[in-house]
Parts: C-alpha cells; sequence; structure tokens
C-alpha cells in the first residue's frame, strides 16, 4: 500500500491552519469622543430615530471607507480585480458590538428651510431655487463608557486590526470614536453574544447581503442596490434596559 507523500501532509496542515486562523476573533474597543447619530433603515428624512449603537452595514461601509482612501490608490491598474477580492471578505465578517455602560438619547425638534424637488420638478424653467420651511425630528445619543465591536470569519485579523484603527467616526460625519490599541483582543470565540435570558433592547440592524457586490454599493456606480438583496435588515438584540424616559429624551443601562 503507498504511502501518502510529504507534499499531501504539507498542503493539508497548510489547510489546517488556514481553518483555524479564520475561526479567529478579533475584538477592538473605541471611546465615544462626541454624540452619536445614525439613522434608522426605517426612518424619513424629516422625522428620524436613531440606532443606539453601530450596526454591521455602518461597520463594514466604514472599513470600506478608510480601505480605498488609504490603499485604493496602489492598485489603480487593477482596481476592479482588487476590489472585488477586499469587498468580499469585508462582506462576509461577522460582527457582534458590545454598547457602552449607559446611552441616552436626546430628541431634538429644528426648524428649517429646505430645498423643495417637487416643485423644481414641476416647473424646471424658474430661476430661483424654491425653498420651503418646515420642522424635522432628530436624535443624538450619549454614549458612556466603551464601545467594543468583535469581527471573526476571516483570516486577515492583521489587516482588519489596520483598517479599525485608521476608523475615527461611525454614524454621521462628526460622530467621533477614538480608537483604543491597548484593548485590542484576538480570541477563538467570540468575546459577547446576545443572550436573550438576560434582557435585551431590540433594534434593526442593516447588513450587507451574502451576494452584495462593491458596484451595487458604490454611488458612483449605475448599478443599484436592492432592499433585502444587497442591503438586509435583521432584528438585533443590545443588552441594553431602559431605566428612565420622557418626552425629550430615553436612558438605557446595560445588563
Amino acid at each position: 500500500m503507498p504511502k501518502p507523500s510529504n507534499k499531501s501532509k504539507s498542503s493539508l496542515s497548510k489547510q489546517e491552519q488556514v481553518k483555524a486562523s479564520s475561526n479567529q476573533w478579533l475584538t477592538v474597543t473605541y471611546q465615544p469622543v462626541s454624540l452619536f447619530s445614525l439613522k434608522r433603515s426605517d426612518a424619513t428624512s424629516m422625522a428620524a430615530r436613531s440606532n443606539l449603537v453601530p450596526t454591521p452595514y455602518a461597520i463594514k461601509m466604514a472599513l470600506l471607507k478608510v480601505l480605498l482612501e488609504n490603499q485604493g490608490r496602489q492598485h489603480q491598474s487593477n482596481f476592479a480585480q482588487w476590489i472585488k477580492s477586499e469587498f468580499t471578505w469585508i462582506r462576509d465578517l461577522q460582527i457582534y458590538i458590545w454598547p457602552p455602560e449607559q446611552l441616552v438619547v436626546n430628541r431634538n425638534g429644528y426648524k428649517l428651510r429646505y430645498y423643495d424637488q417637487t416643485a423644481d420638478k414641476v416647473d424646471k424653467s424658474r430661476t430661483t431655487i424654491p425653498m420651503q420651511g418646515g420642522f424635522v425630528f432628530r436624535e443624538w445619543v450619549y454614549l458612556q463608557g466603551h464601545l467594543q465591536i468583535c469581527c471573526g470569519g476571516c483570516d486577515r485579523l492583521a489587516e482588519l486590526e489596520q483598517l479599525f484603527a485608521l476608523i475615527n467616526y461611525f454614524g454621521k460625519r462628526g460622530c467621533f470614536f477614538q480608537y483604543l490599541p491597548e484593548y485590542k483582543q484576538e480570541t477563538s470565540e467570540p468575546l459577547f453574544q446576545p443572550n436573550l435570558i438576560t434582557g435585551f433592547t431590540a433594534q434593526p440592524m442593516d447588513d450587507l447581503g451574502e451576494k452584495a457586490t462593491f458596484n451595487r454599493i458604490n454611488p458612483f456606480s449605475t448599478d443599484k442596490a436592492q432592499l433585502d438583496k444587497d442591503r438586509v435588515i435583521k432584528p438585533g438584540f443590545l443588552p441594553l434596559r431602559l431605566v428612565a424616559t420622557s418626552a425629550r429624551y430615553d436612558i438605557y443601562q446595560r445588563y
């Protein structure tokens, strides 16, 4: 009976190494340094409630942003092939979010004048820009404590950590977060997962679909993203409980 060759052993060990590395999880920590606001996917432009924490979709888009800003110029000759492979592993990341110890949601109403697109489409010959006044509703979230993000499902944790270190905001521009490298951890299992027994607060979590492509989420592309295919919304469960509420604010504490 022929003996197995050394080549097959070496190739098997490499496969095992790749499989083991793909099962590793990276947990990074951020310190919020400003108010946070991220409009929910089901909100309108006039009345927009905010997510309590960044969603997996917002986190992956932030990773793509810093990736393109720092490496995109080096791949101008083979950009399509390069971004396809880079987008795939970021898209397929599994993400768990651990909120800070306390959150305060502030509700605000603003009166403003905004561009009336309906009137402009009806009368395209007018020389003045149509404006109209109205009230808008917004929420801003004060995060007290550290925000932790646990990612897994890939074998590129070193590159992933470098990208996380370059991110300085999630959600709207100006919602700044400070990366804390001393709290970085690599584990064989996620440090935290939703535990529905202790209690939770539900929040819609949008994410990239399994078959989403870069052109579908690229605003400069003619391809259009489709809801429930390229961008999916799933129920998320955060370990938070509502301890106080009024017409102007909500206060949440972590379990």
